[in-house]
């Protein structure tokens, strides 16, 4: 009797339905992955944004803040290069106890594709 050497049709038939499943699968990763970095570098430049922002809001003092005095440019919609839509700058002020008073500050950028993020900082004046 002579000893058969080689793969069967059928072995390679399942051999590459099982390599085409892992393809397929790790290519459906791929665009999931990318929207997700894309996402995770804007998130990254709004923050920087937003402290940049912030930082010049406490530049400011918090007389200035309480006293309606900010520049206008913190306050105003600004358009992007198009990484952004636009981003606001908003200042409430809260009910506080006693002698404290205190101002919600949030700053909210609109992306090109409708989504926002929002920060949010308090500032406090005794």
């Amino acid at each position: 009797m002579k000893s058969k050497h080689g793969f069967t049709l059928l072995e390679v038939l399942i051999a590459l339905a099982i390599l085409i499943i892992g393809i397929v699968a790790v290519m459906q990763l791929f665009p999931r992955s990318l929207l997700n970095a894309r996402v995770a570098a804007e998130r990254t430049v709004t923050a920087e944004l937003a402290n940049s922002v912030m930082g010049q809001i406490r530049a400011s003092s918090a007389e200035a803040l309480f006293g309606g005095r900010l520049p206008d440019g913190l306050l105003s919609v600004y358009s992007s290069y198009g990484l952004y839509s636009a981003y606001t700058t908003t200042v409430q002020r809260l009910n506080g106890s006693g002698d404290t008073f205190l101002q919600q500050v949030t700053f909210t950028v609109t992306f090109a594709d409708g989504r926002e993020e929002q920060f949010t900082t308090y500032v406090a004046r005794q």
